[in-house]
């Protein structure tokens, strides 16, 4: 790994793919994140972007290619306790209470639990859930679902955050909420790899926007950065002339 000017990146991608017999769902990507950036990963359906989160989060080995944590190259144990992963279809006991869920997932990581009880409280407050932690899960709305996902993808306090449309569901208020703490948490250094298709949000909330194209990536840069590549001024527009483009002429050299 080579340090640059910013420092060691927290995490740092190289060469990563994922193979399913003849589909090739990730593509030799390689990229890096440091503390504090919140970064959007793009692409259309099928592009390999929850594929691409699955592996960072350990839960996927991959086909080719490693994952550096704080320049170390870790096992999918090792990351599974330093990275915080939320999914975007997760299992939920619908008989559990938000706090009872929230303390079952702490004892699994081994908290004690006081500890989850702590943890469990106050992150229940910062996402809007405290007047419904007694409640049963089975009589959540969508929104609080996703709220107890994510507090539940932070209770061991990981430094790098994987979240696959964490909006997903979410009224206007719950989104205002989320989006301010996601702010937050990259202010505190953590940082955030977060899958949408949600280009307006990622264009208001993320500095820097990773695009992926048929499990390729076809742009990584700032926002200004991509602008300037793109020759428009949205993100909307910018995926548009990168993301779509670059999958038809994929799509057209496979044919050949």
């Amino acid at each position: 790994m080579e340090q640059s000017e910013r420092g060691l990146p927290l995490l740092e991608v190289e060469r990563l793919s994922k193979a399913y017999g003849c589909l090739q769902a990730v593509d030799h990507i390689s990229f890096q994140l440091w503390p504090g950036e919140l970064v959007a990963l793009l692409g259309e359906n099928g592009a390999g972007k929850t594929t691409t989160l699955q592996m960072l989060a350990g839960l996927l080995t991959p086909s080719e290619g490693s994952i550096y944590l704080r320049g170390q190259r870790l096992t999918a144990d090792e990351l599974k306790s330093l990275v915080g992963y939320m999914p975007e279809m997760p299992t939920l006991y619908p008989g559990l209470t938000g706090q009872e869920f929230l303390e079952f997932v702490g004892g699994l990581r081994g908290f004690s639990r006081a500890s989850c009880r702590e943890r469990a409280s106050e992150l229940l407050v910062r996402f809007g859930l405290e007047e419904v932690a007694q409640r049963r899960i089975r009589a959540y709305s969508q929104g609080m679902k996703r709220r107890l996902v994510l507090c539940a993808t932070l209770l061991h306090q990981p430094p790098l955050l994987l979240l696959d449309e964490p909006l997903n569901g979410i009224d206007p208020s719950g989104v205002m909420l989320v989006k301010r703490e996601l702010a937050t948490l990259s202010a505190q250094g953590h940082a955030l790899l977060i899958a949408t298709h949600l280009l307006d949000v990622a264009e208001r909330l993320c500095g820097r926007a990773i695009i992926l194209g048929r499990g390729r990536i076809v742009a990584d840069g700032s926002l200004d950065e991509l602008r300037a590549r793109a020759g428009e001024s949205t993100l909307e527009q910018i995926f548009a002339r990168l993301a779509l483009a670059s999958s038809a002429e994929t799509m057209r050299e496979e044919g050949r």
